[in-house]
């Protein structure tokens, strides 16, 4: 077994990597917050062929190590009967079975915990668990810890998950019942949720809605808008002003193995992430783009063909509704906003293709002739970090999870919470806009039209 720390150590040294002085001082994550993850060695039920990936989070407290550990051991019992029988032929099936790990305030740790099962280049079986800590004294943290009986919040709550679960899966409609359910203010009260640095999730197995959907959905609802309805201490744990925040985005995926690896290494550091996948990549890759939505990752569009060339208005509205169709059917959702290929977004723009252009801010070199400088790639990320800033990255590079697992460390030690592109701009007061662009917020970033 390894730590997230020994590996991280360990290819600094193979590659005689140091790390430049911090430019800029911030608050410190607060060693209350800190964190490793422990992967298990691969359980082998079939040899090279069917095998269960536990990762165990460490944190400083024993009590909350003892209750996470005892839970993913209960999901991998839970998830065994599930398993596939009989011959594999094509790619390994395994059930894989760890937390994803977010941070707010300076004492509160949310865990994600997610089973599932993939089969043949698909998702077969989900299931999760969610959780949140007060790491100094190991209490769970509820709801009501965040918002006073008699608040507005509640109404809104209930607002959000109606309209949000409603939204999944077009041309699906929900099992009325259990949406009924769901929306009424005691069950949202004992609703499994998360807390990143900028939002509230709430989180539903799509099948209690949708039959045979086996992915995640998650009701979002971010600071800016329940902040005033907290209470105080809820008010507290969600001020993450003192640190800095940054979106990481990965390009041209999905990439089977490639960002399998990817996403192994972010759930090691808690980081989330923006993905800008190629739309046509979708059907081999349906296993991982419901590991990218279970997480809380943000699937984004890439258009449906990476080119540059032949956009005419007709074939981007086209591919437009060929990837909502697509994406929407395999996860439930459709992508909030894009990047072009090539950052070529005035065809676009001029096109009306009704959503906000993210272009970036920094970008690592992760491609072309530098695309196996792990080293290089890792010191240009962490020499271009900034915040509000905007990382620009591939998961169809083979060594994308090298590079992050080196870069990521450092982030951390200079203050930086990883969140996704809407969390980036929530944080700072920025709506996006259809067919506007944007480049990360700072004086030099702003919106363009």
């Amino acid at each position: 077994m390894k730590k997230r720390l020994c590996l991280t150590l360990a290819l600094c040294l193979m590659l005689g990597f140091v790390f430049p002085a911090q430019a800029e001082e911030s608050a410190a994550i607060p060693d209350v917050l800190r964190f490793t993850q422990q992967e298990q060695e691969r359980e082998y039920l079939i040899k090279d062929k069917l095998y269960i990936l536990r990762t165990y989070p460490e944190t400083v407290n024993a009590q909350v190590n003892a209750e996470m550990r005892a839970q993913i051991d209960r999901m991998v019992e839970q998830a065994r009967p599930f398993l596939p029988t009989g011959k594999i032929d094509l790619m390994p099936a395994y059930l894989d079975v760890g937390a994803y790990i977010s941070r707010t305030g300076a004492r509160w740790m949310s865990f994600l915990s997610i089973a599932r099962i993939a089969y043949e280049r698909e998702q077969i079986y989900v299931d999760f668990d969610a959780r949140v800590y007060d790491m100094a004294s190991g209490q769970p943290v509820t709801l009501g810890d965040l918002f006073p009986p008699d608040s507005e919040a509640w109404p809104l709550l209930e607002r959000a998950v109606r309209e949000q679960l409603t939204a999944y899966f077009l041309g699906m409609e929900p099992e009325k019942q259990a949406l009924d359910a769901l929306c009424d203010r005691e069950t949202i009260a004992r609703t499994p949720f998360t807390l990143t640095p900028a939002k509230l999730s709430l989180h539903y197995r799509a099948d209690a809605l949708y039959a045979e959907k086996n992915t995640l959905m998650h009701v979002n609802l971010y600071y800016s808008a329940l902040r005033p309805l907290m209470t105080a201490l809820g008010r507290e744990m969600t001020d993450n002003s003192m640190y800095k925040l940054i979106a990481l985005t990965y390009d041209d995926g999905g990439a089977r193995n490639y960002t399998n690896n990817l996403l192994n290494t972010l759930r090691l550091y808690g980081a989330d992430a923006t993905f800008f996948i190629v739309g046509e990549r979708m059907r081999s890759n349906h296993d991982m783009l419901c590991r990218q939505q279970d997480a809380g990752f943000v699937t984004a569009s890439h258009n449906y063909i990476h080119t540059y060339e032949g956009l005419t208005n007709e074939k981007i509205l086209a591919w437009k509704a060929h990837f909502d169709e697509e994406m929407n059917a395999i996860i439930g959702v459709r992508p909030p906003y894009m990047r072009a290929p090539g950052g070529h977004y005035w065809n676009f723009v001029s096109a009306d293709v009704g959503l906000p252009l993210i272009q970036w801010s920094a970008i690592s070199g992760d491609m072309g002739n530098s695309s196996d400088n792990v080293q290089g790639i890792a010191q240009t990320v962490i020499n271009t970090a900034k915040n509000g800033g905007i990382t620009l990255m591939h998961d169809l590079n083979p060594k994308s999870h090298l590079y992050t697992a080196i870069f990521l460390p450092e982030l951390e030690k200079r203050g930086f919470l990883c969140v996704t592109v809407d969390e980036l701009f929530d944080s700072f007061g920025i709506s996006l806009l259809p067919n506007q662009v944007y480049y990360g917020y700072g004086e030099e970033n702003q919106p363009k039209p």
